[in-house]
């Protein structure tokens, strides 16, 4: 759906408001836990679990919830019985695609491309302090953060992939169809 209202979207017009705050608020909720907890405690076991709370809060709201309900994505992991490793992608078919807002999907994708980019600046202002204890902290949510954008960006070419295919099939009955008519 796309939105054409002069005034912007608000919580009444959003189509998964609570996916979408969600979303967003443990992502800002672990940058900025993570930028001011020195202030509030100088205890690094504190910190690392709070901010680690948060971001595994992310990781698992982003994967589980909102790229379902905000893209209509999923992706998941599965380890074989030999032992292998998977990576399993889904998305919506072309007609689940058209109730996916545009707002809201815009929404995931900057955030989810904005979010490592921030902890790449945080991991480098940590490194050049020596600050080698809260490094391990950020390359732990770098490592979340990464793992749901690859996951969703792999989705994502796979629709794309999907719907190029259809087209392509579509054009090929399409120009057997012409062709036959012609005859």
């Amino acid at each position: 759906r796309d939105r054409s209202s002069i005034g912007g979207p608000t919580m009444a017009k959003l189509v998964n408001p609570c996916a979408l705050t969600t979303h967003v608020l443990f992502k800002v909720a672990a940058l900025l836990t993570y930028i001011l907890c020195e202030w509030f405690s100088e205890n690094f076991v504190v910190n690392f679990v709070l901010v680690t709370c948060l971001v595994a809060c992310d990781f698992w709201t982003v994967k589980n919830v909102s790229g379902r309900m905000l893209v209509g994505l999923r992706w998941w992991h599965e380890v074989n019985q030999d032992g292998s490793s998977q990576w399993k992608f889904e998305s919506l078919d072309e007609e689940g695609l058209k109730s996916v807002d545009s707002f809201e999907k815009k929404v995931f994708w900057w955030s989810s491309y904005l979010y490592p980019a921030v902890w790449v600046l945080l991991g480098t202002v940590t490194l050049l302090r020596l600050n080698f204890e809260y490094l391990i902290l950020v390359l732990l949510a770098l490592a979340l953060a990464l793992s749901n954008l690859y996951g969703y960006v792999k989705a994502s070419r796979d629709q794309s992939k999907q719907i190029a295919d259809m087209v392509g099939t579509a054009k090929t009955l399409n120009t057997l169809n012409n062709m036959r008519n012609f005859i």
